[in-house]
């Protein structure tokens, strides 16, 4: 592809950042056909007031998991109008999966796909509580070193064949699995007896040079086995208190050997590879525009009132909100840009649905790449970063300004405690020019940065129109504040996604986060930032950082080892790994026909409201649906 280089005026770069309009910051899709990368240079330089971040509001905080009990995840039976037709959920969404494998699979829009056709052994409801799944109970050892599920008995796949613990064994030992290459949640098992050795053997070892009876060897000493045929023992390296929502992930989830074994490489781009758990099927797969479900029989709790759940991809978010006004589609994410028109369309507002997120995002920097394995660089980019400005003229109020990483409403958050330096643009310049960045003609009075000193500055982003508008206003942001160039690098959105799991492709400078997998500290802080989780596609690692949190994690009383995270995400704020900029709210358009999803709102939703709630009593009011609504 051509890169055109675009040498614009600050007046341009303002004109273009004020009629950006943004999106929630998880990565939204990109056309096939990538627009080109221009460069936005700088104006001369201003001098602008530092901007302050307003307070960040409260959100709900999760209720405290019950004790499990064997109850299904139903609820009350809703009426329905008599009508005839199939009973079928339209989803619209942007980014296609890069991956659909259990134990590989890594974001948000992969994750749900699989939530629909397989099961853990726990699982985790809309109000963050842990719930019986595949294991009707389960139970601590006295000192917290071991946890033994007991997976219910007559439990089934989706073709009839059953499912014991030698099907969760199988998945936890892939999740560590040597040879099985592309694995991203792997840091999540690193409780597990030898787990972090299987792992460490894999990342330090050339893949044609793994020995075979070397990773049995090691597997000697993995702390996953079965008991008897139907209950799994889980034995830790030191107590834990938690490893019940890890169990609700999917690593658990029983990826089905049958289908590995005859296509190790690509058995998950085929619905026939998919012989899951849970409570749907896939029975279609149409790379990079569709996925369909239709209902598993064969569910231990029962059969879904919806027929067929359809999943339909598009790079571009306008034509998904086209197709939603025009009753093609059932549920969309809104973009904050289609706010007014939503707030002035009485049908539209009253299907607009608005709640808190457990979701955090930051401007990602590669620690790897010059110059932000420079902690002073990245200090100044998160000081430069205009968050009021991106939360209100970008973004219309949907996200709010935060430094920190653990969101408001999470366990152990610190919302009223600045993290990484928060908006101060004169703070930037000085962190440049005081520590090796000085321009040759800069002086006390009017500071200045030599951007040949940092080098290229590279945005990636994945490419639509509405993208190119929000990161034109991250690179104008950059511009007026330090005066140095921004080459924007859009890219295919599926690409991206790749892109951002390896720390030698992982771009320089990116908008990356967190959404939560389940209400606990330890999700955000040890699962992602030890050495060698997810921190490292970043090339972040501070052995200290994980000696705090080991500490934390086998301390079993609560609220000790909320102070311990707390102390703990202070040191990783000092760090400076990337500049966190906000957290956001969930925004959804629900048709009024739908039923049940709008009255389960997760802080967790991905890219679906309800996606926690009970998904076997959502149904369709028929005699309410648009012409265009299926027949078949």
């Amino acid at each position: 592809m051509k890169k055109i280089t675009l040498f614009a005026i600050l007046a341009t770069a303002l004109a273009l950042i004020l009629a950006a309009c943004g999106s929630p910051a998880t990565p939204p899709p990109a056309p096939t056909a990538v627009p080109a990368q221009p460069t936005v240079a700088p104006a001369q330089p201003t001098a602008v007031p530092p901007t302050s971040a307003p307070a960040a509001t409260q959100a709900p905080k999760p209720t405290e998991a019950p004790q499990p009990t064997a109850v299904p995840p139903t609820a009350a039976p809703t009426e329905v109008p008599a009508a005839t037709g199939p009973r079928v959920l339209r989803i619209g969404t942007g980014t296609y999966p890069d991956v659909i494998d259990p134990q590989k699979s890594s974001y948000a829009g992969e994750i749900n796909v699989m939530q629909l056709a397989y099961e853990g052994l726990t699982r985790q409801d809309d109000k963050g509580n842990i719930v019986p799944g595949a294991a009707d109970k389960w139970e601590s050892s006295a000192d917290g070193t071991s946890m033994t599920f007991h997976i219910r008995d007559g439990l089934k796949r989706s073709d009839g064949t059953p499912i014991a613990c030698a099907d969760f064994e199988y998945a936890l030992k892939r999740e560590v699995d040597p040879f099985v290459p592309g694995k991203q949640y792997t840091g999540i098992v690193y409780d597990i007896k030898g787990a972090q050795e299987l792992d460490d053997y894999a990342n330090n070892t050339e893949p044609d040079k793994l020995d075979k009876a070397k990773v049995e060897e090691l597997y000697k000493d993995y702390g996953v086995s079965c008991t008897d045929a139907q209950t799994l023992k889980i034995d830790f390296k030191n107590p834990l208190g938690f490893w019940q929502y890890i169990a609700a992930t999917w690593v658990t989830f029983p990826t089905d050997k049958r289908a590995v074994d005859a296509d190790p490489d690509t058995w998950w781009t085929k619905p026939e590879g998919h012989v899951g758990n849970g409570p749907f099927k896939i029975t279609q797969i149409d790379e990079g525009k569709k996925i369909v479900f239709e209902k598993n029989p064969n569910y231990w709790a029962g059969t879904p009132k919806l027929d067929r759940i359809e999943i339909t991809y598009n790079p571009d978010g306008q034509v998904l909100f086209e197709a939603y006004k025009n009753g093609e589609l059932d549920m969309i994410t809104v973009a904050p840009e289609w706010l007014q028109e939503i707030d002035s369309t009485p049908a539209l507002k009253a299907a607009f649905q608005r709640y808190p997120a457990a979701w955090t995002t930051a401007m990602a920097f590669n620690n790897t790449r010059k110059p932000f394995d420079d902690k002073n660089v990245r200090a100044a980019f998160s000081a430069a970063f205009d968050r009021e400005g991106w939360a209100k003229d970008v973004n219309k109020d949907t996200v709010a300004p935060y430094t920190r990483w653990i969101p408001p409403g999470v366990p152990g958050a610190q919302p009223d405690k600045v993290g990484v330096p928060d908006t101060d643009f004169a703070a930037a310049v000085k962190t440049l020019v005081d520590n090796g960045y000085a321009a040759a003609d800069s002086t006390a009075e009017k500071p200045k940065v030599d951007c040949a000193k940092l080098g290229e500055l590279k945005l990636t982003y994945p490419a639509s129109p509405l993208n190119h508008a929000r990161f034109q206003f991250i690179a104008g942001n950059i511009v007026k504040v330090l005066g140095c160039p921004v080459t924007l690098d859009p890219v295919d959105a599926t690409v991206y996604t790749a892109l951002t799991k390896d720390v030698k492709t992982n771009p320089q400078i990116a908008r990356q986060g967190w959404i939560q997998d389940y209400p606990h500290p330890q999700n955000w802080l040890s699962v992602y930032w030890v050495c060698g989780s997810f921190s490292s596609r970043y090339g972040y690692c501070n052995p200290k950082l994980d000696e705090m949190l080991k500490d934390a994690d086998t301390t079993l009383n609560f609220e000790e080892s909320i102070k311990k995270y707390s102390a703990a995400e202070d040191l990783l704020m000092s760090d400076v790994p990337g500049a966190f900029t906000n957290y956001n709210e969930n925004l959804f358009l629900v048709a009024p026909y739908l039923i049940g999803p709008a009255k389960y709102p997760s802080s967790g939703d991905g890219i679906w409201m309800g996606n926690y709630g009970p998904i076997l009593d959502y149904d369709v009011d028929l005699a309410s649906v648009p012409a265009n609504y299926p027949k078949q």
